[in-house]
């Protein structure tokens, strides 16, 4: 078959036009630092390439979701430490109070305290996040948790409800928690409880009244209708064990009839009311209140625990997301063409197309040369 020079010169400019543009698709490749630029490289790792990105893309929005939610239960948890101090100096005033050698005028100092102490538990339960958002509203997160109706009595006005966030594919996480139930949960009201014991301690005690509770121990009958003074009796038998050497015959009889008066006098003063005003008086409503500071911080240390798990288990989501990120871009990288050997292999290409492209514009030149015209004389 005949060639003509016109055809020659087309097929050998086909050829570098065709080696031009592989080289230009290979510059790109080198450039980008992938194989896979357009789905029509490779379209089945393209694919799959694409719905791991987005995979990924979900993986970083749970990482974002992780770290809001930290926050969130950062904050709840540090409002809840300053709460518990609170109570552990509550508790530690209740004693305080009981003391006998305390006098009513300290007594009445300790209340206007605190009053302040109540403004503060108030500011604690009515605590917001960075966003002004409440923390301890429920579902509410706008509403003011705990507002003052006329008498001075907290309100609640959020709902049961806690505020939670996706943080994994497979966990949705509490970042909140109730007012309610950490304020005034388990049968007891901070609020109201702190303001009982500012009118318990605002109320003297007088030696009237201490005489006059003596007097009402002393005559009370255990049980009703025995005709039985149990608190007299104790008295009675512990004088007489203390009148008793310890060296006498009789002591042991006195020290067994004196222990068990001492327990009949403890039912039988379980069972009575004081006289309002005397030290008896205070004491017992002192107890009461050092037992409800205690149920109170048992609760809040039950949710406590229950933030810092949840933080716990935030740090170990975040760990394994940080893996499944790696894990996710090892693979997205291995269907793009996107490591290290695979872009070696792209230079490598691109260096050996060069030359073969230098190679065959030289051989263009020197064909496109010849002409018969050379060879006449």
């Amino acid at each position: 078959m005949r060639i003509s020079t016109q055809m020659l010169y087309q097929i050998s400019n086909n050829d570098l036009t065709n080696m031009q543009s592989q080289i230009l698709k290979l510059n790109q490749q080198v450039t980008a630092g992938q194989k896979v630029l357009v789905p029509s490289d490779d379209p089945v790792n393209a694919a799959r390439a694409l719905d791991m990105t987005q995979t990924q893309a979900l993986n970083t929005q749970y990482e974002t979701n992780r770290k809001n939610a930290n926050s969130s239960l950062a904050q709840v948890s540090s409002t809840l430490s300053s709460f518990t101090d609170m109570l552990t100096k509550l508790k530690s005033d209740v004693i305080k109070a009981g003391n006998q050698s305390f006098s009513n005028s300290e007594r009445a100092n300790l209340a206007s305290e605190l009053k302040s102490n109540f403004q503060e538990v108030l500011g604690y339960a009515n605590a917001t996040d960075g966003q002004g958002n409440y923390l301890f509203s429920g579902f509410k997160s706008t509403t003011q948790p705990f507002t003052l109706d006329g008498n001075g009595n907290a309100v609640y006005n959020g709902d049961q409800g806690t505020m939670s966030l996706q943080v994994d594919s497979t966990r949705q996480m509490d970042i909140s928690a109730s007012g309610q139930a950490i304020f005034q949960g388990n049968g007891q009201d901070i609020f109201q409880t702190m303001n009982n014991l500012i009118s318990v301690l605002s109320v003297p005690v007088t030696e009237a009244a201490n005489k006059a509770d003596e007097q009402a121990a002393n005559t009370f009958e255990y049980p009703a209708g025995s005709g039985q003074f149990p608190i007299q009796a104790y008295k009675t038998a512990q004088a007489t064990l203390d009148a008793t050497d310890p060296s006498d015959p009789n002591y042991a009889a006195n020290f067994s009839a004196a222990a068990a008066a001492k327990l009949k006098s403890d039912a039988a003063d379980a069972a009575r009311t004081p006289v309002a005003g005397s030290q008896a008086s205070l004491t017992r409503k002192l107890a009461t209140f050092n037992g409800a500071f205690n149920t109170m911080i048992d609760n809040v240390g039950t949710v406590s625990a229950s933030v810092g798990s949840r933080q716990n288990e935030l740090d170990s989501l975040d760990a394994a997301g940080k893996v499944k990120d790696q894990n996710y871009t090892a693979s997205i990288n291995d269907m793009l063409g996107r490591n290290t050997a695979d872009v070696s292999e792209l230079i490598s290409d691109l260096t050996l197309k060069q030359t073969y492209l230098s190679a065959a514009q030289k051989v263009f030149v020197s064909t496109s040369s010849l002409t018969l015209l050379n060879y006449l004389k």
